[in-house]
C-alpha cells in the first residue's frame, strides 16, 4: 500500500491519504498530548502519534513493551537490537521499521516509525513521506531539512531524498551525516 503523509504534527491531527490507484482509505490520525522530542508514528489503524521525553520510552511504546532500553539510551544497539528484531518477528500487529534522528550519530530528537507489518519483498514502494515541510514533533521541532541520521530495523529499505516528491540527491539504508545531513525533505520505504 502506498501512503502519503501530509502536515504531520504530534499534537494536532494528521492526514493519511491513499495515493491514486492504491488500496487503502483516508484516515485521520490522532496525536498525543505529550511534549517530548521522541515520537512514534504508528501507521497501523488510526495512524497515531505518541511522543515521549526519552528515546527509551518511545522504543518501549513502539515495541509494545518488548524492548526496555536503559533510561539514557539514544539508540537501539547490541542485545536490544536483537530483542527488537525478535519482537518484530513475533508481533501480530505492530512492527518498528526504523528511527529517524535530527542529529548525526543517531542523536537528538527522534521519530520511530511503526506499521502493521514489515515491508514486503517486492521492489515497489510501501510507504512514503512526500514532503516533510511542516512535520513537527510534540516539542514543536520541525523535521524538514533536519534529519541527520537514520536506522532501519526490519526489511524495509528506506530512501531519503533531498527535495520533496522524491527529487534531488538521495541516500538509502542506515546513514549518518554526509551530504544529506539536514537536507532530507521526502522518504520512501520499500
Amino acid at each position: 500500500m502506498n501512503v502519503r503523509l501530509a502536515g504531520v504534527t504530534a499534537v494536532t491531527a494528521l492526514a493519511l491519504i491513499a495515493l491514486p490507484g492504491t488500496a487503502g482509505t483516508a484516515q485521520a490520525a490522532t496525536g498525543s498530548a505529550g511534549h517530548g522530542g521522541h515520537c512514534v508514528l504508528d501507521l497501523t489503524g488510526q495512524a497515531r502519534v505518541s511522543c515521549f521525553d526519552t528515546f527509551s520510552g518511545a522504543i518501549a511504546h513502539a515495541t509494545g513493551g518488548a524492548v526496555r532500553l536503559p533510561a539514557g539510551a539514544t539508540q537501539v544497539e547490541g542485545r536490544y537490537l536483537t530483542q527488537l528484531r525478535q519482537a518484530n518477528a513475533a508481533a501480530p500487529s505492530q512492527v518498528a521499521i526504523g528511527t529517524l534522528y535530527n542529529d548525526a550519530g543517531r542523536r537528538g530528537h527522534s521519530w520511530t516509525i511503526t506499521r502493521a507489518s514489515d515491508c514486503d519483498t517486492d521492489p515497489d514502494v510501501d510507504w512514503t513521506y512526500t514532503n516533510l515541510s511542516g512535520v513537527k514533533d510534540a516539542s514543536g521541532f520541525d523535521w524538514n531539512d533536519e534529519i541527520g541520521s537514520a536506522v532501519q530495523y526490519g526489511q524495509c529499505e528506506a530512501v531519503y531524498y533531498e527535495h520533496s516528491s522524491f527529487r534531488g540527491a538521495s541516500v538509502s539504508g542506515d546513514w549518518s551525516g554526509g551530504a544529506l545531513d539536514d537536507e532530507v525533505s521526502s522518504i520512501a520505504w520499500s
